[in-house]
């Protein structure tokens, strides 16, 4: 497949969602991804299966704060400056890049860079939704290193990180995008194609399209459309009545009410918000949490809403999708369960939708 002007919308969407109300606004990646194909061609994606176990593939995307890279405009440049410095630490050129987060801006600036480089991209990457830290990657859980990572503004400031651990690089790499600006474009987890095919989501390309073309065929139940597709479930459509957030160490901590229907008369739901939704319950039982992903959806126009454009009195619908299987794992859940962001809770894993709904979700299985 490639992603050209038919379909990069619809990955667009898919890839919002799968932010799980973080990773960042796409708006901005968009217009760019759609530039970037309108002038330089499509691009083309690649199975996993189909990867040559000696291609070099370059995990990439942004670093840093969300909000401050939703105020920048990138050049396209960075890809071909991060793709020039892992050549020559690696000894041979980037045949591939990949996603290393599919959701948010992360999933669309690897396309500019790719359809500017005129290199495809990989069907995969390294979260299936979005995670705030570096080592919260698939890669890390199959002991693939981080590092030798590489930074760059896009300017002639690059910089090269050797840490000894995947939680050094993660630590590392916040402190230096810091230094350039809050946010930076970077390359991590670089590795030959025979390690990719093993330590990485399949399929998360693909699944955004089929995500965002499903949504984007609706004028309304979007919901239920989501829940068909990813094989979730809708938890609750209805108004927030509540919002609230506090300062936290390291991130902001928050949480909504949604008070509305769906199933069996009135309900009131509680979701848990840092970067992410994390966790929702319902008079104290558990529904979803991460690594699961909660979508919280515009009743209005089907649009996810993320965690800091929530507002008092938004009609939203929330939807809880299974998360890849790799998460669900005692390994994966000892990086991303609740209580590796401050929960304690047990993860309660999202069943898929019964029978009857229209498309089939495999859990982005870890190839």
């Amino acid at each position: 497949m490639q992603l050209d002007a038919a379909n990069i919308e619809a990955f667009a969407l898919g890839c919002a969602i799968f932010g799980g109300g973080g990773g960042g606004d796409t708006a901005t990646g968009l217009a760019m991804a759609r530039y970037a194909i309108d002038s330089a061609g499509p691009v083309d994606v690649v199975a996993l299966a189909a990867l040559a176990p000696e291609a070099l593939v370059m995990p990439c995307g942004l670093i840093g704060s969300p909000t401050v890279a939703q105020e920048r405009i990138w050049s396209g440049a960075e890809g071909a400056r991060l793709a020039h410095a892992v050549a020559r630490l690696h000894g041979a050129p980037v045949d591939v890049l990949m996603c290393y987060e599919i959701a948010g801006a992360n999933g669309l600036l690897p396309v500019l860079w790719a359809s500017r480089l005129g290199i495809p991209l990989l069907d995969a990457d390294g979260m299936g939704r979005a995670f705030p830290e570096m080592q919260q990657q698939a890669m890390h859980v199959a002991g693939v290193p981080a590092s030798p990572l590489v930074l760059t503004a896009g300017r002639d400031d690059d910089i090269v990180v050797h840490a000894g651990d995947n939680l050094g690089a993660e630590r590392l790499a916040r402190s230096c995008a810091a230094t350039l600006g809050g946010t930076c474009a970077g390359a991590l987890y670089v590795m030959p194609g025979r390690v990719a095919q093993t330590a990485t989501i399949a399929g998360s390309v693909s699944r955004a399209v089929a995500v965002g073309r499903a949504m984007r065929a609706r004028n309304s139940g979007w919901s239920a459309a989501l829940a068909d597709e990813a094989g979730g479930q809708v938890l609750i459509e209805g108004r927030v009545v509540e919002l609230e957030w506090n300062g936290g160490a390291g991130f902001t901590r928050g949480h909504a009410v949604v008070e509305g229907t769906y199933g069996d008369g009135p309900r009131r739901l509680r979701l848990e918000l840092q970067n992410e939704v994390l966790a929702a319950l319902e008079d104290g039982e558990v529904l979803a949490t991460v690594p699961d992903i909660i979508a919280v959806l515009g009743l209005v126009n089907g649009r996810p809403v993320g965690t800091e454009r929530l507002q008092y009195g938004q009609r939203v619908g929330v939807v809880a999708v299974p998360a890849p299987e790799v998460w669900r794992s005692p390994q994966g859940l000892a990086v991303v369960g609740p209580r590796s962001f401050g929960y304690d809770l047990d993860y309660r894993p999202v069943e898929p939708r019964p029978a009857g709904a229209r498309g089939t979700w495999p859990g982005g299985d870890h190839a």
